[in-house]
């Protein structure tokens, strides 16, 4: 793959990642009201696990490709590492705590 193929590819994942990562709540507020929108919601949200698992397995893969980034790269901006270093860590920590309190 050229330069120029492999830096609009880059590009074009780092718009969609960014709209999905500032429209999550409206897709998950899309996927309940297609459940029903009713109030016994969260009995109808564990008949669809793959929703969770897919999305702890998002959540997962951007982290890691956002640490990938940072070092692919050699940034040495202080204020960009840290802001990554703190998105992962609480991406990691929302992790961790669903896959304890609901399971996978």
């Amino acid at each position: 793959m050229n330069f120029k193929t492999k830096q609009a590819t880059t590009s074009i994942f780092s718009v969609l990642f960014s709209f999905l990562a500032t429209s999550h709540h409206w897709i998950h507020m899309g996927i309940l009201m297609l459940l029903g929108g009713s109030t016994n919601m969260m009995a109808a949200m564990s008949g669809v696990l793959w929703i969770r698992r897919f999305m702890i397995l998002i959540t997962l893969a951007t982290t890691l490709l956002s640490i990938y980034r940072l070092f692919k790269h050699h940034c040495k901006e202080i204020w960009m590492i840290a802001l990554t270093v703190i998105a992962g860590l609480v991406s990691l920590y929302f992790i961790y705590s669903t896959l304890t309190n609901f399971g996978w």
